[in-house]
């Protein structure tokens, strides 16, 4: 969100911002306040695989992630409203609130929405993860299930019953445990913060405006969107700046290219086994091209190879990619680092852990612009496989340029889409026109099903009736023949 955030300040709006991470630039019009940060990580590992480490998360049950996820996603947002600057932003009176728009990193945060409905004020959301695994919720509400299955990329219009059968069960029972265990919890936090008996979903239907999802084809599958849902994929991405001298100096000298190392924000490169931090040592000893790794604890790293390269914590990935000498980029699968590979035009290879880090290089494999290695099998010699074939086979550098065109090829720029829709929310009252009918209804509602067990009844009940009306009229028949037939019998 720093690069919307930094185009709205350019735009001369006054922006307050309340974040565990800064802008680490000064601008006029931007005020920060820096909140202290929630080990969200290592929580979740401390709750999910308590006795595990970071990898073993993406061997569990995803119905049990699922719970885990949003029992320390609440605690991760209890713990940012509890912070002394938001109690004084939430204490404030309605016409001391002096905002047009609250934006919302909208990530197991769904109680923020309050704030909206305290101050009666629209609220914009923004999900940086991918819509079908987290945010499927907002918009089942209004689209029918058949046409919005769990699963897009399997999804296949030619299911027969049973595997349609199977699809509604799951989509079903996943809403209920999403309701219950998520929901519920952020409910709990609203009533906890903000001192109102209110449900997410009336707040959803009532206060959000927009939601703006970080995604866009080729790398989100088609489905259907209401008006409020709007994709704006690569809204992170900005163009290229200048590069600090010391990274400039060492790509400029790297002859034989350079390959970008980058692994998630999710684990500590000092926390990274002794086997792993070998394998990728000898990698670096093996190649005759540079290396730059992005590592958040660095010093703790220790027998470092000798060769070209560059480990440092803060480097600025997306200006990295950009550079010319940049020949091929291995991370982890997270998307927002698929984006900035595929529209810097850099191949990749990807070392997934998570199942959506998984999703992710599928489809960065289906489309042709790079490489998976299971966790189970990052070696040196597969690097190195992996590696010589993004380097020699041409075809990974044009087919990325192809995608990359058509990932940037919309009306407006994600950045440009992320201000309109900014200021359409403010200058139209919150957006009230685009507001969808329907939200809040119940499914029953929605999707006809009451009107369809009425119109089943009458069909039952003229079909008893007709049934009742012939066999009393048979009946009837029957006995005034009866002793017509017994008559001519004697």
């Amino acid at each position: 969100m720093r690069t919307l955030v930094t185009e709205l300040a350019t735009r001369e709006h006054n922006v307050t911002l309340y974040t565990s991470h800064g802008l680490h630039e000064q601008l006029e019009t931007v005020t920060e306040h820096i909140i202290p940060e929630y080990p969200f990580w290592s929580k979740l590992q401390e709750h999910a695989a308590p006795k595990g480490k970071l990898e073993d998360l993406a061997k569990l049950p995803l119905e049990k992630l699922r719970k885990s996820l949003a029992h320390v996603g609440a605690a991760s947002l209890d713990h940012f409203l509890g912070q002394k600057k938001l109690q004084t932003l939430l204490k404030l009176s309605y016409m001391d609130f002096d905002y047009d728009l609250i934006i919302v990193d909208y990530f197991y945060s769904e109680a923020l929405l309050a704030l909206g409905f305290m101050q009666q004020k629209p609220v914009m959301g923004i999900v940086s993860s991918d819509f079908g695994q987290y945010m499927e919720a907002v918009q089942e509400s209004l689209v029918p299930t058949g046409c919005s299955p769990i699963d897009f990329e399997n999804y296949s219009p030619h299911w027969d019953f049973l595997e349609r059968l199977g699809n509604i069960r799951e989509c079903i029972a996943r809403r209920k445990d999403f309701e219950r265990e998520h929901y519920g919890a952020q409910e709990k936090l609203i009533e906890k913060h903000f001192k109102v008996q209110t449900s997410v979903a009336e707040l959803q239907a009532f206060n959000l405006a927009v939601l703006l999802i970080n995604n866009h084809v080729p790398l989100l599958t088609p489905r259907p969107l209401i008006q409020q849902i709007v994709l704006a994929g690569g809204l992170h991405i900005r163009g290229p700046r200048e590069l600090p001298w010391n990274v400039k100096k060492f790509l400029e000298e790297a002859r034989s290219g350079v390959v970008y190392l980058q692994l998630g924000n999710e684990q500590p490169c000092g926390q990274l086994s002794d086997a792993k931090k070998k394998i990728l040592f000898d990698l670096f000893k093996s190649r005759k091209q540079s290396f730059i790794w992005s590592c958040h604890d660095v010093k703790k790293l220790k027998d470092l190879p000798e060769n070209a390269l560059i480990i440092q914590h803060s480097v600025p990935q997306i200006d990295i990619l950009a550079h010319p000498r940049v020949r091929a980029f291995i991370m982890n699968g997270d998307l927002l680092s698929l984006q900035e590979g595929i529209s810097r035009n850099v191949p990749m290879v990807g070392l997934p852990c998570f199942q959506n880090e998984q999703k992710n290089m599928q489809l960065a494999v289906r489309l042709g612009v790079g490489l998976q290695l299971n966790q189970d099998n990052v070696t040196t010699p597969s690097l190195n496989w992996a590696l010589d074939r993004l380097l020699t086979e041409q075809h990974f550098h044009l087919t990325i340029r192809d995608v990359s065109m058509e990932y940037r090829d919309r009306p407006l720029g994600a950045l440009a889409t992320a201000v309109f829709w900014v200021n359409y929310v403010v200058r139209h009252k919150g957006g009230a026109a685009i507001r969808t009918r329907g939200i809040g209804i119940s499914s029953s509602q929605l999707h006809l099903f009451d009107l369809f067990v009425f119109y089943f009844g009458v069909a039952v009940l003229i079909t008893a009736l007709a049934a009742a009306v012939y066999f009393i009229g048979f009946f009837l028949w029957q006995r005034k023949n009866k002793p017509e037939k017994l008559a001519k019998a004697n």
